[in-house]
């Protein structure tokens, strides 16, 4: 196979060249760099890898130089020698050339010449080594320093993107020069200026025509791919200062700039097919170094986790958890995006199941399940639910086997012909595929738990409740009053099983709980059932409770988020630079909690109580105590919890999902509400959207600030807020009481999110109503 580019030979190292060559034994002669070598016997061929796209490939071992069949991308077995200009380029430089392009053309009248900015440029970008080092900040590397003075380098493309064509090609045709013949492998850290200096190239993202498009396409397309194969350890640094030097705005950019690639390409395979497109997007290795590129951004957008498995679900104890170790220079950073920023809604459209099932069997073909922040919190629900009917329809076909074997052996006990007992009555197959839980109402954690421990592996079965000694068929609504009532007893705080932060109105688990750990399992199960049935509850939990679920380390500033004070007085220990800590704050290495109104010292180190904090082990101390709050201190009460959890929830589809998203999932959308598009989801009985009250209702609701928005809202569903999936999804219901008028306040049935009102006249009268329901309410009624 001879390629079309530089060298003469080149050759792909597939499943048929290597039927067609001799078995490839070790060669000494070859100074390949990148790979291990190989001479065919007789053909005097080896096979080594492609310096950028790592595609094993077979050549003569004489050349010192071929190009890429896979990625195009001619490689130099011997590095070319980097030329640095002594003079890189600077943006003084650049401004220097427009001054005399402007001073020329005073002189002579006539129009701006470039022609000296275009030489200036082709000179000092004409090869690898000089554009390297050009806008060089003369700082050192390091993980915080990338050494490119970016804001120069933004400045200067800024000047010369406003400039004609010409410099324009003068810039790309050097950009598109370098990348198909670097001239040397990139494996060292100085190496990477390049390539954050590509991300900073503005013509990259400009697509005025479809050649233009094109163009900037390929060139990009060549950047992945040699970002993507990358060593791990350049990629690291690549992630650091994508953290530690761009500002929210430009990675912002950053990740729509990839996005466009990926939609780009997948929008142009189904432009050419309908049919097995996932076939296609798996084999192109466009596709996959650019979510390659895409993980480093989301890397960079978790500053505080470290490395996890491919796989989630695993049960840890709690004291696998670290801390994040909490540094005051660069502080406990944060997101600087949210995780929908990620989602990429053309990959939405492909056939998940299919790849899902292709990551969850490990398939050496690429995956978008591998790099799930490109999907929606929607699709991955839908694949959740597939992998759920997946494992229902299993187990039922299994339970059915059970119950015809029942029913044989008893036909057999009781003296008849068993042998042809093969089908089941209509009732017994419509109870196959339920969990039907009978409880009452005033036992009804004690019968749950009991009934789900009883039940466990029925827990991906949908949920049907059934309350003792009422009619009623559940369609939904009495399911959502099941979970409503047992989460509202299970997280009351009389109950003892929480406590609370009235600061930060989160709680946590209470260490002295008197409870048994089966009311915790109990916890984690209805929280499961609640993401499988998708029910939003109203939870107080804060984001750390889903990062330990997810086995994510928790930092400290999750222990901010529902022990605000507590943390705050840390912060204040650490930021103390005297030398006199023992003395001001009077510490030992002595963690306590609250038992009942008791307080509770547990040593943090051995002999905890008798070492004083100083001001060279307050990070330690600080460390311990926070680790002991939210790990060491409720261990038995969160793995049990966990277990719960994991019992319902267990399996790959799970770990698709990122903590943020499973809070989603239970808690709902904390997003602005918006109204108008609740409106348009509406269902009216004895109203319509004409009628005066209904205009009156809206309108109020529309006038109310967020806090009271949200309480209406609360007052309806039974959370105040909408479904993570978007308002689309849920289900609302305004019902007419009566064609009079009334003094009765209107009623909710919270179960089926449905409002009764009457037809109040007037727009105050029905204003006052609703403010003294919502604000007066508590549960089903009226305080």
């Amino acid at each position: 196979m001879t390629s079309q580019g530089y060298s003469p030979y080149a050759y792909l190292s597939g499943s048929q060249s290597q039927q067609q060559l001799p078995t490839p034994r070790p060669s000494s002669t070859s100074n390949s760099p990148s790979s291990s070598t190989y001479e065919s016997q007789g053909n005097h061929l080896i096979i080594g890898k492609c310096m950028f796209c790592k595609s094993q490939l077979c050549y003569p071992q004489a050349v010192k130089v071929f190009q890429c069949v896979t990625c195009d991308t001619i490689n130099d077995l011997i590095p070319a020698p980097g030329v640095v200009p002594q003079e890189p380029l600077t943006l003084a430089q650049i401004q220097q050339a427009l001054e005399r392009a402007e001073e020329q053309r005073t002189e002579t009248g006539g129009e701006l010449d470039y022609t000296e900015l275009g030489a200036l440029l082709r000179e000092k970008m004409r090869k690898f080594a000089a554009f390297n080092s050009i806008f060089n900040s003369g700082l050192p590397i390091t993980y915080e320093h990338c050494g490119v003075n970016l804001e120069e380098a933004r400045q200067a493309f800024s000047l010369l993107v406003a400039m004609p064509n010409s410099i324009a090609l003068a810039v790309m045709t050097s950009v598109e020069a370098i990348l198909k013949r670097p001239g040397k492998e990139i494996k060292d850290k100085e190496d990477l200026k390049f390539i954050m200096l590509m991300f900073e190239c503005p013509w990259l993202t400009r697509h005025r025509t479809q050649q233009e498009s094109e163009y900037h396409h390929n060139i990009t397309k060549r950047l992945f791919t040699i970002i993507s194969n990358l060593p791990s350890d350049l990629h690291k640094y690549l992630s650091s200062w994508f953290t530690n030097c761009l500002s929210t705005q430009i990675f912002h950019n950053r990740i729509n700039f990839v996005n466009k690639f990926i939609t780009q390409r997948l929008s142009n395979q189904q432009k050419s097919t309908d049919r097995n497109q996932h076939i296609i997007y798996q084999s192109d290795p466009r596709i996959q170094a650019a979510a390659r590129v895409m993980h480093l951004f989301f890397k960079a957008n978790q500053p505080n986790e470290k490395d996890l498995p491919e796989f989630g679900g695993k049960n840890r104890s709690g004291e696998d958890f670290v801390i994040v170790p909490f540094s005051k220079d660069s502080a406990t950073k944060s997101q600087k995006i949210p995780i929908d920023e990620y989602y990429n809604m053309i990959v939405d459209l492909i056939e998940l199941p299919v790849d899902f099932c292709a990551w969850e069997s490990r398939s050496a073909m690429f995956t978008f399940c591998q790099y799930p922040f490109l999907i929606s919190m929607g699709a991955k629900m839908q694949i959740m639910a597939w992998d759920a009917k997946r494992q229902m329809e299993i187990k039922m076909q299994k339970t059915i086997e059970a119950l015809v074997m029942q029913k044989r052996l008893r036909a057999s006990e009781n003296g008849g012909d068993a042998t042809g007992i093969t089908l089941l009555t209509q009732a017994e197959l419509q109870q196959a595929p339920l969990l039907i839980l009978k409880v009452h109402r005033n036992n009804l954690i004690e019968e749950s738990l009991t009934q789900l421990s009883r039940n466990e592996m029925d827990l991906k079965k949908s949920l049907r409740i059934e309350f003792i000694g009422e009619d009623g068929v559940d369609a939904g609504g009495l399911r959502k009053e099941w979970f409503l009532l047992l989460v509202r007893q299970l997280f009351d705080p009389q109950y003892g099983m929480f406590i609370y932060d009235d600061q930060s109105q989160y709680c946590w688990f209470n260490p002295a709980s008197f409870e048994s750990l089966d009311q915790f399992y109990l916890v984690g199960v209805v929280i499961g059932l609640a993401i499988y049935n998708s029910t939003i509850l109203d939870l107080p939990l804060p984001l750390a409770v889903y990062k330990k679920l997810l086995n994510i380390p928790v930092a400290l500033e999750d222990l901010a988020t529902f022990r605000p004070d507590l943390a705050k007085g840390f912060d204040q220990l650490l930021n103390y630079e005297e030398n006199d800590v023992e003395d001001v704050f009077c510490l030992n290495f002595v963690g306590s909690y609250e038992a009942y109104g008791e307080n509770v010292e547990v040593p943090l180190i051995p002999n905890g109580d008798d070492i004083p904090v100083t001001n060279h082990n307050k990070r330690q101390y600080v460390e311990r105590y926070a680790n002991f709050i939210m790990n060491k201190s409720i261990s038995d009460q969160f793995e049990s919890f966990r277990r719960g959890f994991y019992l319902v929830c267990g399996g790959h589809a799970l770990s698709l999902f990122r903590p943020e998203e499973i809070e989603f999932l239970v808690r709902g959308s904390a997003e602005p509400l918006d109204i108008d598009q609740l409106r348009s989801v509406t269902v009216y009985e004895g109203f319509n959207d004409e009628h005066e009250v209904i205009k009156n209702f809206w309108s109020i609701f529309k006038e109310f600030e967020d806090k009271n928005q949200r309480r209406l809202l609360q007052f309806i569903t039974a959370s105040d807020r909408y479904p993570a999936t978007g308002i689309a999804n849920l289900t609302f219901k305004i019902t007419c009481m009566g064609s009079h008028d009334s003094n009765h306040y209107p009623t909710t049935h919270t179960c089926f999110n449905q409002l009764c009102l009457y037809n109040y006249r007037g727009r105050d009268k029905l204003k006052n109503m609703l403010i003294r329901a919502m604000n007066e309410s508590e549960g089903f009624g009226v305080k």
